[in-house]
């Protein structure tokens, strides 16, 4: 985490130098990215870094943390379901609202990825306390919905749990080449005419159709 005098720097200077590790770590691998690009963008001795945080990992961690909380913020921004939505409205929003803010947020949300993809030398106890986060999440729902007779009783929690983790975490990817492209000039022209912006094509009815048939799907296989 960082040290005193990292936090004690004006706010333009701790944003500016955040801004440039964080591009630095979302566009290299961990072993890939440079501390000396860094410190030479930000206009810094190398040793002042280290006033800063730790080490090189502890800068890393510390940019996932934020990142991860910046994504977070922005998905409670979006209005959720009603309290007393069922079990498919509000997984539905969270997917929807996931997929929004990683595209609305691709440098945070690339970071993010390669966090968990990367092969870091401290990656596997990374990786167990975000599924562990994350599966109770679902399966606290999976649970709750059978309590109230939405979903199977016969299911595994866990199962349907690293089921639907799974595919939130292909989703995104999946709707970025299947409609992205569009916005980057690579789609037909009827497409790149509707999706003229990075994030447009978030509104195609398209995509919400994938939101529905993924949602259909699920309520087949894991309702009663």
């Amino acid at each position: 985490m960082p040290k005193p005098t990292f936090l004690n720097l004006p706010e333009e200077k701790r944003r500016a130098f955040l801004k440039i590790a964080l591009a630095e770590f979302a566009d290299n691998d961990y072993n890939s990215a440079s501390v000396s690009k860094i410190v030479e963008k930000a206009g810094i001795a190398k040793g002042s870094l280290y006033q800063y945080f730790e080490d090189k990992q502890d800068l890393f961690l510390y940019l996932l943390e934020i990142s991860n909380q910046e994504m977070l913020d922005a998905i409670r921004q979006s209005p959720p379901p009603d309290p007393g939505a069922g079990f498919y409205d509000t997984l539905r929003w969270q997917m929807t609202a996931t997929v929004r803010v990683a595209v609305q947020h691709p440098v945070q949300s690339r970071l993010a990825t390669r966090a968990y993809t990367s092969p870091l030398p401290f990656r596997d106890r990374m990786l167990e306390q975000a599924r562990q986060v994350r599966s109770e999440h679902f399966e606290q729902m999976v649970a709750h919905a059978q309590s109230r007779g939405e979903l199977r009783p016969d299911l595994d929690p866990a199962v349907a749990s690293f089921m639907v983790q799974g595919l939130m975490s292909d989703l995104g990817p999946f709707l970025q080449s299947k409609f992205g492209n569009a916005a980057s000039g690579r789609g037909s022209p009827a497409e790149s005419r509707r999706a003229n912006r990075k994030d447009d094509w978030l509104q195609l009815p398209e995509v919400e159709r994938v939101f529905d048939q993924v949602i259909a799907v699920l309520k087949s296989g894991l309702g009663k």
